[in-house]
């Protein structure tokens, strides 16, 4: 079991907060283990998408480094004993890319987005991906409860209205 304790811990983030959240707890889990964390962006680009912005695929990928580097930054702000940190940007599907880049890690953590049935079922959810198709262990990190989450949650009124 020693020889698994050095393997990476892959941790995708998209620059909300609960991919913020997702890199904060691979960073704690990688200093108990003592071993690397590797940062991973996943995005695509859509020509068609981006026509009036005048993006381009490389300015995409500028932007995925620069969103890697302020976030890794921020996580890291206030630590001691800062594990190896390697950022990593991939043009690609997140639900493909994520779970082929933990193959032979630790484990994929990865940050599950608040969003009712209709996004999950127009977008599809990168965790429940992760879930289904990762060869190590993938740990979810839930979104963060707010205060109404919580009401709507324990009030049966206001879940018979939503």
């Amino acid at each position: 079991m020693t020889g698994q304790q050095h393997l990476p811990i892959v941790v995708g983030v998209d620059g909300h907060e609960t991919g913020r959240r997702a890199l904060e707890w691979a960073l704690r889990e990688a200093q108990t283990r003592n071993c690397s964390v590797q940062v991973v962006h996943a995005w695509t680009f859509d020509p068609m998408a981006d026509y009036f912005t005048e993006t381009s695929s490389q300015q995409a990928h500028q932007d995925s480094l620069a969103m890697l580097r302020r976030e890794v930054q921020r996580a890291t702000e206030h630590m001691t004993d800062i594990p190896p940190i390697a950022q990593n940007s991939v043009e690609g599907d997140p639900t493909r890319i994520l779970p082929e880049l933990a193959r032979g890690a630790a484990m994929l953590v990865v940050g599950r987005h608040q969003g009712g049935r209709v996004r999950q079922a127009l977008l599809g959810s990168v965790s429940a991906a992760c879930v289904r198709h990762a060869t190590c262990p993938v740990v979810v990190i839930p979104a963060a409860v707010t205060a109404h989450d919580e009401a709507g949650a324990t009030d049966p009124a206001s879940a018979a209205q939503g």
